[in-house]
Parts: C-alpha cells; structure tokens; sequence
C-alpha cells in the first residue's frame, strides 16, 4: 500500500502581494493522503487557515502547533498592511488516523525574527508498516539551518522507524545532503511560486522509505509551490511514543 504526501508553506494564506488567496481550495488541489503545511495563520479568537481547509477538504486527522504567538502578519514580513495579531505554525493533516503525534523544538537562531523553530510529528500507519512524518520550516538565517536539522535527525534517531522529514528547510538541494541518512526524493524549483529560481521546499526520505514518485507542483497562491510524493514503507513492529515540544 502506497501513501502520497504533499508540503506547502501556506505564507499566511497571501500571494507574493499579500493578496489573499483561496486556502481551501489550494488543499484540495494537492488531492494527497497527508499534507504537512508551514506558515499556518490562525488569527486571535479564530481557527486558523489550515484547520478551516482540513475540516472543508475531508482530512478528518489534523494537529496544529505554534511557532510565535501575539504576532502581526506585519512584523513576521508577510503582509504590510496587515496589524491583526494572531499565531503562526505548522499543521499536518490526514485521511488516515495516526498512531501517535508530537512536537520537537529545534532552537533558535540568532537574528530570527520567529525565534525558536518547532517540528510537528506524526504516526501514520501504512499497509503493514508505519510512516513517521516530520513537518518543519527551518529558519531563513541559512548558516544555521543545516544545525537545526542536525537537532531533528537526533530527536528522531531515538526510535527506528521509516521516516520522511518535510517543510520548507530554507536550503537548497546541495545543502539538503547535510541530513544524510535522509536524501531528497524529489527535485525543482519551488520558490518563489511565479518565477521559481530555487528549490527551497523538500522532502527528504530516511532508511525503509521508498519513493515511487516526487514532484513540484503548480502554483495554488502562495508564494511557495507545493512538492509532493507517493511512497510506501517497510513493515516493522513499532511502537512510538508521543514527543514532548
């Protein structure tokens, strides 16, 4: 049994020019198992952009985390003209039940405007097996993106199970080899969405995981375009307890 996998950084449900875009409608065009978003806004006193899109688009599983919290779209560099304070995570959504979910914090870096960078985690059964996704945004400060990574691979070296690390890392492919055992599985431009120059957004795929087949996406409004995969895992008798933030 195979699973599909999509990763997209939201940014905050605006288009390159902060314009909004439909975020519902840019979820169900992805049409996978489990998608893993970034920059997830949920405004005081609302449910956020990916919560809305999960409950609309049938991903009946769905957990959110925040990264900051009593931030403007304005001070996080997304939106000018925008002052109402909210929080901005990540979210991971599925069709399929997982088994066990949790957070990792990864650190800050010194002139991040977000401050400590967070990983959401995931157990999702597949066929026989068990798929344990991780859904990141790295930090911009890009000398200390390949450290942050380093803290995820070690937290998740803690248990032995077929792994998949996804999100917008802030490095390019060349750099993604850094986080060997896990490789990328999938290349191409994926940022920014309307002239891509870089391929910013990964999924990197760790020992028992085989990829049947990767891509970039179209655009669907962010300033990011979604990557996407198809994937099946080895069956081993795992159990995995929940990770603390």
């Amino acid at each position: 049994m195979s699973l599909s996998l999509a990763s997209l950084n939201l940014h905050a449900g605006r288009d390159r020019a902060s314009a909004r875009y439909d975020v519902g409608a840019a979820i169900a065009a992805l049409g996978t198992d489990v998608v893993v978003v970034q920059e997830n806004w949920r405004p005081d006193g609302q449910r956020s952009l990916a919560e809305r899109a999960a409950a609309a688009t049938g991903y009946t599983a769905y957990a959110e985390i925040d990264v900051v919290t009593g931030r403007t779209l304005r001070q996080l560099g997304v939106a000018e003209d925008d002052a109402e304070t909210g929080a901005w995570g990540l979210a991971i959504m599925s069709r399929v039940p997982w088994r066990s979910l949790g957070a990792i914090s990864l650190g800050a870096a010194p002139g991040d405007v977000v401050g400590v960078r967070r990983a959401i985690v995931a157990g999702i059964p597949v066929g026989g097996g068990l798929l344990r996704v991780a859904g990141t945004h790295l930090t911009h400060r890009l000398v200390h993106g390949p450290a942050q990574l380093s803290r995820l691979k070690s937290a998740l070296a803690a248990e032995d199970v077929p792994t998949v690390i996804a999100g917008d890392l802030n490095m390019c492919r060349p750099t993604v080899w850094l986080g060997g055992p896990y490789r990328p599985v999938l290349h191409g431009r994926s940022w920014p969405a309307h002239r891509p120059v870089a391929q910013i957004d990964h999924v990197l795929a760790g020992p028992g995981v085989t990829v049947t087949g990767g891509e970039v996406g179209p655009a669907v409004g962010s300033d990011h375009l979604p990557v996407r995969v198809t994937l099946t895992v080895a069956h081993k008798a795992v159990k995995i307890p929940s990770l603390s933030a």
